[in-house]
């Protein structure tokens, strides 16, 4: 699933373990990936309502929280020529991200915008054919962390899914702070 040249998206349900070793992800050569490991719960529980999604080239993301604005945001977004698949409102975040880039907006403008234009508690963590960013709602009441090595880079919403990394003990972990943009390139 996906367009563009350098984002692969897979869906399946499992426990990550075995999604990985059925689709023979180990073997992929890349430099990030973003992944949720549940359902949404705010549309229909099937694998093509779950995250992450792709709306643009090169262009995923995945959420943590719910949008109050996206059934309104949905339709504008339609009427500038978006489509959409689903009714899960993190389809809509990333449709409203897609939008902005063909814009000319950058990653860092396309998120600031967010902040005004989004409705909501979430944390996104946005993935593009350069790296990844991570941005909070203003008030940030879902939780977050971030961890930072020499070597990589983990978002997760609680610390234990990043204690098992490589090098996870000596890793800069911290809260992502709300409303700030924090983004890595693979550079």
């Amino acid at each position: 699933m996906g367009l563009g040249e350098c984002i692969e998206l897979y869906k399946e349900k499992g426990l990550p373990g075995e999604v990985v070793r059925r689709f023979r992800l180990e073997e992929l050569a890349g430099s990030h990936a973003l992944g949720h490991t549940r359902m949404a719960t705010e549309s229909a529980v099937t694998t093509q309502h779950s995250h992450p999604f792709s709306t643009g080239l090169d262009l995923c993301l995945v959420h943590n929280g719910s949008l109050s604005n996206h059934n309104r945001l949905r339709q504008w977004l339609c009427r500038q020529g978006m489509a959409f698949q689903t009714d899960n409102d993190t389809e809509v975040a990333a449709g409203y991200f897609t939008y902005r880039l063909r814009q000319g907006a950058s990653l860092a403008e396309a998120l600031e915008a967010g902040l005004a234009d989004l409705d909501g508690f979430y944390t996104f963590a946005i993935g593009t054919r350069d790296g990844f960013a991570v941005l909070r709602d203003a008030i940030a009441c879902k939780p977050a962390v971030l961890a930072e090595t020499d070597e990589w880079v983990a978002m997760a919403s609680e610390y234990r899914a990043i204690a098992h990394l490589p090098g996870a003990a000596g890793a800069a972990i911290w809260e992502p702070a709300p409303a700030t943009i924090y983004s890595w390139t693979k550079h």
